[in-house]
């Protein structure tokens, strides 16, 4: 189980900052996502075949792809660029590993991570689609929409954080890798110490 569960190694990655982008936004953006399908007028559909879960399903599809494209990319790439340490202060770590991350390994772990998110996304959504019409009859309609909440939270959690978690990437594709570390470490030691 160990084997298929790889991917989400990315989690025990630690740095300072990474928490907000683990926890604090993707609570957040887990809530506004529940509240806005659950409890705006109008109600929007959650499971049906026009409904939030249908339109993601095909962006996971080309995401999933995307990010398995990247990951090989990566893998692969022999870039001395992608060799150094993972600058940042402080250092990002692997829990239970010594020492700061590569780039590389740092990118093959959120790659990884994403297209995981994708692929289960994708399935979790599929499956909720199929099983929501026969639940339907079975659910007093009160509880209907305490129901749906208590799927959208965790299901938008990790919606959130897969986004957050692409942007970041996406950030250290275009941005980061470009730019000496000198310049960045001595911008996160300021901001480190002015907090």
């Amino acid at each position: 189980m160990a084997t298929l569960l790889a991917p989400l190694i990315y989690l025990r990655v630690k740095q300072p900052m990474k928490r907000r982008y683990d926890l604090v936004i993707p609570s957040a953006g887990a809530l506004s996502l529940t509240g806005l399908l659950i409890v705006w007028p109008g109600h929007a559909s959650i499971f049906g075949s026009e409904g939030f879960l249908h339109n993601l399903q095909s962006l996971f599809a080309i995401l999933g792809g995307f990010f398995v494209a990247a990951l090989t990319l990566l893998s692969t790439s022999d870039s001395p660029v992608l060799k150094a340490p993972l600058a940042g202060w402080p250092a990002a770590t692997l829990r239970g590993i010594d020492g700061p991350l590569s780039r590389k390994r740092f990118l093959c772990l959120l790659f990884g991570y994403l297209a995981f998110s994708a692929f289960s996304l994708y399935a979790i959504g599929m499956v909720a689609m199929l099983i929501a019409p026969g639940l339907k009859p079975l659910v007093a309609p009160a509880w209907r929409s305490p129901i749906s909440a208590a799927f959208l939270l965790p299901y938008g959690f990790w919606l959130t954080h897969m986004f957050i978690s692409t942007l970041i990437g996406l950030y250290y594709f275009t941005d980061r890798l470009q730019r000496p570390d000198n310049t960045i470490l001595e911008k996160e030691r300021q901001r480190v110490s002015a907090e």
